[in-house]
This record gives structure tokens, C-alpha cells and sequence, in this order.
């Protein structure tokens, strides 16, 4: 899987490329975005989860010189983390964990449509780094009670063993202009971590811990080079 995403964003990024043959005025868009985040992780042996909702908000560089074709560079602010499902009797109970991240998405901006309403595909890789993590329950993690049905507790009072993050990132989205150096995007994107959060040597529990993200935002760029009508 893994490998087959990743092979995937180099052709990806080829045929855009190789498609981006007309010159056009050049663009360099700076702006603001913000949106939620909808996370869980892919882990093994696995967890009863479901998504985890979260804040998302940073900035974003757009350049753009080639027909149907730019690059993106942002800097963004994301929560992730999972939220554990109970069931049965166990349902009283309750389990969260939120981590905080800063991350660096370098994108290939593909696009298509009119000047003034265009329709886009962004996808390329993602740096980041944990810079804090939050649990929330309702029960004492330090004496756990007792569950009807037997579940995964091992990682309740885990730290993240390496804040290091890196994965693939890509979405679909849409973008107005607007007096033709404004616009609006609406955007979503889905995240695939390569990385664990765990360590996952032979003698660790966890083998697979990496972070898996769904991403709505809304976003303002300006463009400072280019046509001025």
C-alpha cells in the first residue's frame, strides 16, 4: 500500500509536469487557511477507534507559471490523534488522545477550469513534528477498571516515542477568483503516514502506529505577481 502511493505521487507529479507547456503570467499567492481535522491511527495489534476531530489552520505559497500546473508550500498548525470506541457495558467509558502537530506540505497544484472558477488536485509529500499530546478520560489511567469485554490498554499511558512525521498527502478542490487577484478555496484532503508514533522494533508492542487524516478547509490566497485587472 504504502509503496503503491508513493509510486502513484511520482506519476502524478511526471505527468503534470510534462503537461505544463504553456507559459503564463506568473502568479505567487500568498494566504491564510483554516478547517478541522478527522484522525485515527493505523495501528497494530489494532484498537476499537473511531476519527477524532481537531482543529486545522496555517499559512500557504502558491506559485504558478506554467498552464495547469503550480507548486504549493504551507505551514500548518493540525491536531490529530484517535478517539477509542466502547461498547457493550463499557460503553460509560471514554478515551481520547490529541496530538499536535506542525507540518510542511510541498504540493504539485494541478488545475483546470476557467480563470475565474477552477476545479484542482493537490498531492505530494509531508513533514512534521509533534509538539505536544493531550489524553482525556474519564476513568484513572494509572488503575484501570476492570472492562467487560477485553481491549488493547497497553498504549493508554504510552508517549509518543518519536514526534517525527512524514507521509503523502492529496486532495480535491475548488477556487474562486475574485476580482482577479482574490480568491477562496474549499478544499479536502486525505493524509497517510509513513511513520509510526511508537517505536516498532521487534521487542516493542506495537508494530504499525502511523496517523491517517481526513482535512476540510477553507483558505484566502492573494496574488502579489501578476496581472494587476
Amino acid at each position: 500500500m504504502k509503496r503503491t502511493l508513493i509510486i502513484l505521487t511520482i506519476i502524478l507529479f511526471s505527468i503534470a509536469n510534462s503537461s505544463a507547456q504553456k507559459k503564463i503570467d506568473k502568479e505567487l499567492w500568498f494566504g491564510a487557511k483554516g478547517g478541522v481535522t478527522f484522525s485515527q491511527l493505523s495501528i497494530s495489534p489494532s484498537i476499537k477507534q473511531s476519527m477524532e476531530m481537531g482543529a486545522l489552520g496555517g499559512i500557504s505559497m502558491r506559485y504558478i507559471e506554467e498552464r495547469f500546473f503550480g507548486i504549493i508550500l504551507e505551514l500548518n498548525y493540525a491536531e490529530k490523534g484517535w478517539k477509542e470506541k466502547f461498547k457493550d457495558s463499557d460503553t460509560q467509558y471514554k478515551y481520547s488522545r490529541t496530538l499536535n502537530y506542525i507540518e510542511l506540505p510541498f504540493l504539485a497544484h494541478i488545475y483546470f477550469g476557467k480563470k475565474s472558477f477552477r476545479f484542482f488536485v493537490n498531492i505530494g509529500p509531508q513533514i512534521g513534528i509533534c509538539v505536544g499530546e493531550k489524553t482525556k478520560s474519564n476513568f484513572d489511567l494509572n488503575s484501570m477498571p476492570k472492562f467487560a469485554i477485553n481491549r488493547e490498554t497497553t498504549h493508554y499511558n504510552m508517549a509518543v516515542d518519536k514526534p517525527f512525521d512524514y507521509g503523502l498527502t492529496g486532495g480535491l478542490g475548488c477556487e474562486v477568483r475574485i476580482k482577479n487577484n482574490h480568491a477562496i478555496i474549499l478544499e479536502g484532503r486525505y493524509y497517510f503516514g509513513l511513520a509510526d508514533i511508537f517505536n516498532n522494533k521487534s521487542a516493542d508492542y506495537f508494530s504499525v502506529s502511523s496517523n491517517q487524516s481526513i482535512l476540510a478547509s477553507l483558505s484566502y490566497i492573494y496574488n502579489i505577481k501578476g496581472r494587476k485587472k
